[in-house]
């Protein structure tokens, strides 16, 4: 609540910096009086007294005392009125009763001019229409086009509703109001703050050219801004335009083209869609996006991504289609769908299907998953789990399910195709320092490992042979490079060859496929246009087809 009321500040703040450095002008002109060249004259009713001094006004008649004069559409009752006859003009004082039409005008001065028909009222001036009531110090009523005008701020008074304005016009037969400079329009629901506002009193729409901002009273969360657009006062609609900014239950939603129903809790943004929760510090982006306050949820498409800033990174995520979900215990939910791929310092992936789940700082990929972990070691499995540090946002363990596979090249920067490699049904990988530091493999396991060991004479490592296992459980420790099997259970077989006598096409496990050319090495490569998919055709992608069978006869 506090920081709701902080960013009413701020932006009420800018709002009047701008008005006074002089970046807005109003639209709001007064009526342009037209002269009639046959005009009707003004006719007398009554007067108590009537006198004439050539001293004093020019020698025009003063008539005082219940004094009744008539002009076509419009009547006038004051205390006293100075009639030029001769211009077909007239000035009242005292208590002042004038009327045209359905409308009233009260005040304490009044100018009168026949050929126009119009009215110049002065001080404490009031007037009452069908529709609503005007209160200011100085008003033009124009009787031929039924419209009056102020320019040193008013009133305006509509059942509950109570707009204040520096400027306005008022359009009686249209029930229509245009408010100019620091106006307010206020009723229990909402307060309008703007300077440049056509507002319908009868359809309860507003229309704004300039900075304006809509409170919702009722719900102090819901407040917008825009500098174009409308809103309807009676079914709480904004349609915004250009830099149009909804802000509810702490998120804000911002587009080029951009629509809200405060009463649905609906909204709806088309090109540059933006939808931000600084709690969270989260981001939604794409070209077309659609909000549903009631059910926390948000959808986003059109080239979407998502942005989550963290201490010391960011995670980026995209998909064809991005849903945000919000449950009862206010944990938020991150689904995308349909060619997702994601991207953070420590890690990259793709699957068909991404879920993050934000409160449990854990990450889903399914169908055909794929994951690098820093030092470009790969993991694949038919569903994956990746769990971060919910402190530090590092890499803690990656959980796969069916058909894993671990692949590490024996070393990243060399061109031969030498990789450490591990599979079996379930995979349980542990990190330290964003490097898989542990793998436990369970269920039809096999792992293929280069060796190496120090030389006693040179104290460099050299390479000694290639380990084959093949086990129903099998632990693995990666140090530095190399993949050290510490324990190989149920039905054991492990081998270690010489190199020179295994053959470079069994060096490799079935169904192994390394996808090095595909790995995601900075944020804006989780887009297809960008950085689209390598193929297995790639220098650095290999698919090797091995019967298992192929790898059971080395062992033998």
């Amino acid at each position: 609540m506090q920081e709701k009321k902080n960013n009413i500040k701020v932006y009420l703040t800018i709002f009047f910096l701008l008005f006074i450095l002089g970046f807005y002008h109003t639209q709001v002109n007064p009526p342009v009086p037209i002269k009639n060249n046959k005009p009707t004259p003004i006719k007398l009713i009554n007067a108590d007294l009537e006198e004439v001094n050539e001293k004093v006004f020019n020698g025009n008649m003063v008539y005082s005392g219940n004094v009744i004069a008539e002009h076509e559409t419009s009547s006038l009752k004051a205390d006293s009125i100075i009639y030029f006859q001769d211009r077909n003009f007239i000035e009242a004082r005292g208590n002042i009763n004038f009327k045209d039409k359905d409308t009233y005008l009260v005040c304490k001065r009044l100018t009168y001019d026949a050929n126009t028909k119009t009215a110049v009222a002065y001080d404490d001036v009031k007037l009452t229409s069908p529709d609503q009531i005007i209160e200011t110090q100085e008003l033009i009523y124009d009787a031929n086009s039924d419209v009056a005008y102020f320019d040193n701020w008013g009133t305006i008074y509509k059942g509950e509703n109570i707009t204040k304005t520096k400027i306005g016009k008022y359009f009686v037969k249209d029930k229509r109001i245009e408010l100019g400079a620091n106006s307010t329009l206020e009723s229990p629901d909402y307060t309008i703050l703007g300077t440049d506002i056509k507002y319908n009193t009868q359809s309860g729409l507003a229309i704004f050219k300039n900075f304006t901002e809509i409170i919702n009273k009722k719900d102090l969360t819901i407040y917008i801004i825009g500098t174009q657009g409308t809103y309807n006062t009676k079914t709480k609609e904004s349609f915004l335009k250009k830099d149009g900014v909804v802000h509810y239950q702490g998120k804000i939603l911002s587009a080029d083209d951009l629509y809200f129903n405060e009463i649905t809790g609906y909204g709806k943004g088309i090109k540059n869609v933006k939808l931000e929760e600084p709690k969270e510090k989260r981001y939604l982006m794409g070209e077309y996006g659609e909000v549903f306050q009631f059910k926390d949820s948000a959808i986003v498409t059109g080239r979407p991504y998502m942005v989550k800033a963290f201490t010391k990174d960011s995670l980026y995520m995209h998909s064809d289609t991005i849903i945000a979900i919000q449950d009862k215990n206010k944990q938020s939910t991150i689904r995308g769908y349909h060619n997702g791929r994601l991207f953070k310092s420590n890690m990259s992936g793709k699957s068909d299907s991404l879920v993050y789940h934000e409160g449990a700082s854990r990450l889903d990929f399914y169908k055909k998953p794929i994951f690098w972990a820093t030092g470009g070691r790969q993991l694949i499995s038919d569903t994956l789990s990746v769990y971060l540090n919910p402190q530090t946002q590092a890499i803690d363990s990656v959980y796969g399910r069916e058909n894993a596979f671990v692949i590490s090249k024996v070393d990243s920067l060399s061109p031969k195709l030498e990789f450490n490699q591990a599979k079996g049904r379930k995979l349980y990988a542990y990190f330290e320092n964003d490097k898989i530091h542990f793998i436990d493999l369970k269920g039809n396991a096999e792992s293929i490992a280069y060796v190496e060991e120090e030389s006693k004479k040179t104290g460099k490592k050299e390479r000694t042979g290639i380990a084959i296992s093949i086990c129903g459980i099998l632990q693995g420790e990666f140090v530095n490079e190399e993949l050290d099997i510490v324990s190989c259970q149920l039905d054991a077989q492990s081998k270690i060859y010489p190199e020179s006598k295994l053959p470079e096409n069994q060096r490799f496990l079935p169904q192994f496929n390394w996808r090095g050319k595909e790995r995601l090495r900075k944020w804006n490569d989780i887009f297809p246009d960008i950085f689209p998919d390598q193929g297995i055709d790639s220098a650095d992608n290999i698919d090797v087809s091995i019967q298992k069978s192929e790898v059971e006869s080395i062992s033998n």
